[in-house]
């Protein structure tokens, strides 16, 4: 029996070589159960138009361009190369039927990989996704092409990613399929097996300090930040080696000589991959200041010679530099927080030590093309044996999406990465995106582009019972779909709270008449509640106050809320003695955050400080209360942050603090108790259900200073308290899991 055979379309391969094309050979030689077939660009005509090698064919197309290295250069030759690579990819699919195609990046080879699929759609499409420019530099590129460039992202089987930056990056763009976050690899034996912190350069004779950078010189590498922080280093005795190419060299090294450091500079020009870990080696920092950044191969590289590493938080460079631990942290476009962070790791030798082996040990952790190859295999095996066949699609329909914070954003992020999984196919639809069209008409609007998406799914979904559910239960009855919606609010209750002056909690004001106004409200939502295939609710509290709004209560069902646990790093606190109090939500009336703020002016808390995340209408009311208070100084409303920052944040808190008078699942509480942040909550709602007092964490009565204050003063003060209830929290999260949320809604929804 013949092996799989995967067609491969790459616009660039070996010989010309960057990190996608590293990539795609260290795959390809570790998983000889497959063979390959490279449909590849033809940029020097000295090189073969073909060749061969164990289970891989390389077929390099066209003529071959006059400069080997005019990768970015010839348009009308790559778009040559797409038409090209279809013809001979359909010719030998004739001879020799592909199991699979394989598209790296979504651009030309991407396109290649999209039209081979729409007119072979039964052939598994597998995409790869490096992308390390600019979101908003690739839609420029793009332009009035998006239509068709976003069907690569929406027609791809399995899409596989280097970063969870580029994994939310093709879920923007219409991704519905299994999304994998496998980074590129480092080949580890280049760098030796015994090097200790002593044997790198450290500056301990009169050598140069060496800082090094590999990029390609162009404005996303922030070359130009890094000359710019040379003169504001704290010693002269340095040099800077720049490896790397490109349309900004001179540009650079006039800049060099306009801040008089060009005599401290080495442009090596374009080094060839093996030869850069003896560079590496020899050098005493990593720097890269990246202003948009895929993953950051070269990082890695640095980190496995032992270098502690400089980069900013952008791209995928987060998933693997911890700030003071695996490598340092610098402003994007800050030549002199740059400048801070290198004399940092010139004049720190215990943190230079930390950082350099930290970095390696995770390097050779999670980062080996053995460990990376054997993920791929899974996914060849499974496109191969078409494991990837999706039974049901589902359309979301949510009020807000990234980088919106809240519960339905992160509920359906959640969705689209974890059904999959399980044989679905999902996509989403946002009102964010028709906010700014004028009251009625985006409504209209939403429900046209619903209808006409509905077209191609089986059922819609809709997170909330208004602004997205009656639209979405219009356009699911017209196109005679299934409907379930998830109701996590009163949206009556929340809108006349905010616009109509109810005072209520919640609970009183389920059995209360009002306007007319409020009744429109109360009848919209219960219509479309009513005529739901299915609706689901975050906590049994809310399960009995939504069943009493319909007269077939049965088909309320409660499942809860779930967070990705494995996906936090789970600590103990390790600020028990910080003196910092966070608290996050949509400022809005009843989340009580005037109360914590009126709270910072008791004596037992003048050493304390308050951190409050989140946006809404109540922001300059609350941040008027701050001055009139004068607490400027000791409060702080942080603003909208997204979840990793968040969760970050708030975990250098000693005590987590949400004072509201309504909760219908805290997504922010279960991962505060999971990371081993005490919390102090109240007595309402789905609360009780995540937290049993003194138990938990510390339950109190909404907007009562008194028990609030008893509650942060015992946690702060009783240290056996505070490792009882931290312990107990961690141990409560895991039924929190999102595993257990996917299972039980994929087993309600497919009945």
């Amino acid at each position: 029996m013949s092996k799989p055979c995967v067609a491969v379309f790459s616009l660039a391969y070996h010989p010309f070589v960057g990190g996608a094309e590293i990539a795609v050979k260290e795959i390809i030689s570790r998983n000889p159960a497959s063979d390959f077939v490279i449909l590849t660009k033809k940029f020097d005509r000295a090189w073969p138009s073909a060749e061969s090698s164990d289970n891989c064919s390389i077929l390099r197309l066209g003529r071959g361009e006059i400069s080997p290295r005019s990768y970015y250069g010839g348009f009308f030759g790559k778009i040559f190369y797409i038409f090209q690579a279809v013809r001979v990819a359909e010719k030998i699919h004739r001879s020799q039927p592909f199991s699979a195609i394989w598209g790296m990046m979504a651009s030309y080879a991407g396109i290649a990989a999209l039209i081979f699929k729409l007119r072979h759609p039964s052939v598994p499409f597998l995409l790869t996704l490096q992308e390390g420019d600019s979101e908003a530099h690739i839609l420029r590129k793009v332009g009035i092409f998006y239509p068709f460039w976003r069907k690569i992202f929406k027609k791809a089987d399995s899409i596989q990613v280097i970063s969870r930056y580029l994994a939310n990056f093709a879920r923007r763009h219409g991704a519905i399929c299994p999304i994998e976050v496998i980074p590129n690899g480092v080949d580890l034996s280049d760098y030796g097996t015994d090097r200790t912190y002593e044997s790198y350069k450290t500056n301990t004779s009169n050598e140069p300090y060496v800082i090094i950078t590999t990029s390609r010189l162009v404005h996303k590498n922030g070359v130009d930040i890094l000359i710019a922080s040379l003169p504001l280093l704290h010693t002269t005795n340095y040099k800077l080696l720049i490896l790397g190419d490109g349309p900004d060299k001179e540009k650079l090294k006039d800049l060099a000589i306009q801040l008089g450091v060009s005599d401290k500079i080495e442009f090596l020009g374009h080094v060839e991959p093996d030869l850069i870990p003896s560079y590496l080696l020899q050098a005493t920092i990593f720097v890269r200041a990246s202003r948009s950044e895929g993953l950051g191969n070269s990082f890695l590289e640095a980190m496995a010679a032992g270098l502690p590493v400089i980069g900013t938080p952008v791209g995928g460079i987060p998933d693997f530099l911890k700030d003071g631990e695996t490598g340092i942290f610098c402003r994007v476009d800050d030549p002199k927080d740059l400048a801070r962070k290198i004399n940092l790791l010139i004049e720190n030798k215990d943190l230079y030590k930390k950082i350099s082996e930290s970095g390696r040990v995770l390097v050779a952790k999670n980062y080996s093309w053995d460990e990376i190859s054997s993920k791929m295999s899974l996914i060849f095996q499974s496109l191969n044996t078409k494991y990837l066949l999706l039974t049901t699609r589902l359309l979301i329909a949510t009020g807000i999406y990234p980088p919106d914070i809240g519960g339905p954003a992160t509920y359906t992020v959640l969705m689209e990465k974890e059904l999959p999984k399980r044989g679905f196919a999902v996509d989403h639809l946002a009102f964010t995106d028709y906010r700014k069209k004028p009251k009625v008409i985006r409504h209209f609007l939403y429900l046209w582009d619903c209808w006409r998406k509905a077209k191609n799914f089986d059922a819609i979904y809709a997170q909330d019972p208004v602004s997205v559910g009656l639209p979405a239960l219009i356009a699911a009855r017209l196109r005679g779909k299934k409907f379930f919606i998830r109701v996590a609010g009163d949206y009556a209750w929340e809108q006349s709270a905010q616009r109509f002056g109810v005072k209520e909690t919640i609970d009183e004001f389920q059995n209360k008449k009002y306007g007319f106004r409020v009744g429109v409200l109360r009848a919209i939502q219960r219509f479309v509640v009513g005529r739901a295939d299915l609706v689901i609710t975050p906590s049994n509290y809310f399960r009995k106050l939504v069943g009493g709004w319909i007269k077939n209560p049965e088909k309320v069902k409660t499942i809860y809320n779930g967070i990705e646990l494995e996906r936090i790093q789970k600590t103990n606190l390790q600020n028990s003695n910080a003196k910092l109090i966070a608290s996050t939500g949509r400022l809005v009336p009843w989340k009580g955050f005037d109360v914590l703020i009126e709270l910072m002016k008791e004596e037992d808390l003048k050493d304390w400080s308050l951190r409050i995340y989140g946006d809404g209408p109540d922001k300059q009311k609350l941040q008027n209360l701050i001055s009139k208070n004068d607490l400027q100084d000791r409060v702080l409303l942080v603003g909208a942050q997204d979840r990793k920052t968040l969760l970050s944040d708030a975990e250098a808190a000693s005590i987590f603090v949400l004072n509201t008078t309504f909760e219908s699942f805290s997504f922010q509480v279960v991962e505060e108790m999971y990371r081993g942040v005490p919390v102090v909550t109240t007595n309402i709602g789905s609360l009780p259900e995540l937290i049993e007092n003194n138990k938990e964490g510390i339950l109190v009565e909404p907007n009562n200073k008194g028990q609030i204050l008893d509650a942060i003063k015992k946690i702060s003060q009783d240290e056996a308290f505070r490792e009882l209830i931290v312990k107990n929290a961690q141990e409560k999260a895991q039924q929190f899991s999102i595993t257990r949320t996917v299972d039980n809604l994929v087993k309600l929804i497919s009945n």
